[in-house]
């Protein structure tokens, strides 16, 4: 089997330093990389775990709440919640030495997304993209341009969902996505 003539320019996601890729799905610059960005990941997972543990032993019918509490249920920092209330946005009872109480309705009504499970998922569908024959290019004219075997393009064009369209026995895929494709690694 013959090496891969690909050479991407690409950055690295974990050291975000400049190298060469030969494939399009490299994303590290080298193992080292790849191991330390696996082990941030695992570590900030078992973090993200931890927290929601602590988030789950709130009781959500009580009205007033600490810093700490209002800090992991609305995702801000604790030097912002101390900032509004020294400002007066937020009204708190200093009950004495770390024991600040919050109304947690006052500050549902100052962050109203951080406390909806979905903000962002809209209710449309997803439109379904429609390339004209002259905005595409042929498994061939890919393989030929970036000097790849066409089961490379193939490979590459399934691993990253790119839409292809075939007509008779061509196979046309967007311009767009595939310099993309190129142009980004």
């Amino acid at each position: 089997m013959g090496k891969s003539k690909l050479q991407i320019p690409c950055t690295c996601e974990y050291c975000k330093n400049k190298f060469l890729a030969k494939t399009t799905m490299t994303r590290y610059c080298s193992k080292k990389c790849a191991n330390d960005a696996y082990i941030a990941k695992v570590k900030a997972k078992k973090e993200e775990t931890r927290l929601q543990q602590l988030v789950n032993k709130i009781p959500s019918e009580r009205q007033y709440i600490s810093v700490k509490e209002a800090v992991l249920l609305f995702g801000i920092s604790r030097e912002t919640i101390h900032r509004l209330i020294r400002n007066g946005k937020i009204p708190a009872t200093n009950l004495g030495v770390r024991l600040t109480r919050i109304n947690r309705a006052d500050i549902e009504t100052l962050f109203p997304l951080a406390n909806s499970p979905t903000p962002f998922l809209s209710d449309s569908q997803p439109q379904k993209l429609i390339y004209e024959q002259n905005e595409c290019y042929t498994i061939g004219e890919i393989s030929e341009k970036f000097g790849v075997s066409p089961s490379t393009v193939n490979n590459a064009i399934r691993r990253n969902s790119i839409p292809k369209r075939q007509i008779g026995k061509f196979v046309y895929v967007p311009k767009i996505e595939i310099d993309r494709l190129f142009a980004k690694k």
